[in-house]
């Protein structure tokens, strides 16, 4: 339910547009890694990834993890290690194959084959080898089911250190990804704000809107007594009285850079909020940010972020708490 939407929800391109070029951010992503079990999602993930690669002139790097059991010990002293080489020189040919199939001209150090589990390997991976993206599928062979607590995405999103734009099972029509309309979820703390920081870099570089979402949403209300209960919607009012004062502030003291900006306000379950608005107003990318060092590992199966990685019906790219300056880099003077 959006709060009174015609006071609320404003659309304008911002003027202050004066900032020095030391204020000016602009997305850098120079190396892009994308997850392949040989699924047909897992290729789509790449096929979407590949004309934004292009685009921001970065690095592929890819990667497939396998887990191996053996059930033999004989070769004494070295029972496994000609298994895995074999193992890993084959889905090291893969990985090429897939490489030569699309046309892409990729250094043989970044095809990456590791043993180990999927999802913690992709996060090292992301660490040790200084990636800025990490572009990935819902759905695959190895339990990227979206509704799977504990799947190889889920959990790649919970613990990578850099942001992980999670791609939900549509084709690409080919070329650049058209990032028109990008909707950012607000909650006016400091994590939000680092998203919106790194939002406001990706819709610069792709010339987007950006729509702000911030909704009020009382999950519990407990009563001490039978007159308890008509406080509450008193206690709703303020709530978006002093939700419609913050994003006028946010959206008031924002250097937006000339980009067109528009705010709503909304009433209900965050998570259904952003997705229902995002599907209503087809919107292309939701940029949300996470909480804590290790993104959704303190929260709870229902927080937020986790809810809308699961339902939104565009990609969702999750920008974790904390972000390394290494993602976004002042702009070069033109």
């Amino acid at each position: 339910m959006e709060i009174n939407s015609a006071s609320t929800s404003r659309s304008q391109i911002s003027t202050r547009d004066g900032a020095s070029e030391q204020q000016r951010r602009s997305l850098q992503i120079q190396n892009v890694l994308v997850p392949l079990d040989f699924s047909a999602p897992s290729l789509r993930a790449l096929e979407f990834a590949l004309p934004l690669i292009k685009h921001l002139g970065a690095d592929l790097h890819l990667v497939h993890v396998f887990a191996t059991d053996h059930p033999f010990s004989g070769l004494v002293g070295m029972p496994f290690v000609l298994p895995e080489l074999e193992i890993s020189r084959s889905i090291h040919k893969q990985l090429k194959d897939v490489a030569q199939k699309y046309s892409i001209a990729i250094r043989p150090d970044n095809l990456h084959t590791i043993k180990g589990r999927a999802f913690e390997e992709i996060c090292r991976l992301g660490r040790d080898t200084s990636i800025d993206l990490i572009v990935l599928a819902t759905r695959g062979n190895t339990g990227l089911r979206h509704l799977a607590l504990g799947s190889t995405a889920e959990r790649v999103v919970r613990y990578s250190s850099c942001p992980v734009l999670v791609m939900h099972g549509t084709k690409p029509a080919g070329g650049v990804p058209g990032f028109h309309k990008i909707l950012v979820p607000v909650d006016f703390s400091e994590c939000s704000t680092q998203g919106l920081a790194y939002a406001k870099a990706f819709a610069k570089h792709f010339k987007s809107k950006i729509t702000l979402l911030n909704s009020v949403h009382f999950p519990y209300y407990v009563a001490s007594d039978e007159y308890g209960r008509f406080d509450l919607p008193r206690l709703t009012q303020d709530a978006e009285i002093f939700a419609r004062d913050q994003m006028r502030d946010l959206f008031e003291k924002t250097d937006w850079h000339g980009l067109e900006v528009e705010t709503s306000l909304q009433s209900g379950h965050p998570g259904q909020q952003i997705c229902e608005h995002a599907r209503d107003s087809d919107v292309d990318l939701i940029v949300i940010s996470t909480h804590g060092s290790t993104g959704l590992t303190h929260l709870l199966l229902g927080s937020v972020a986790e809810y809308v990685v699961r339902h939104a019906h565009c990609p969702v790219l999750v920008v974790p708490a904390r972000l390394s300056e290494l993602q976004i880099h002042p702009t070069k003077q033109e």
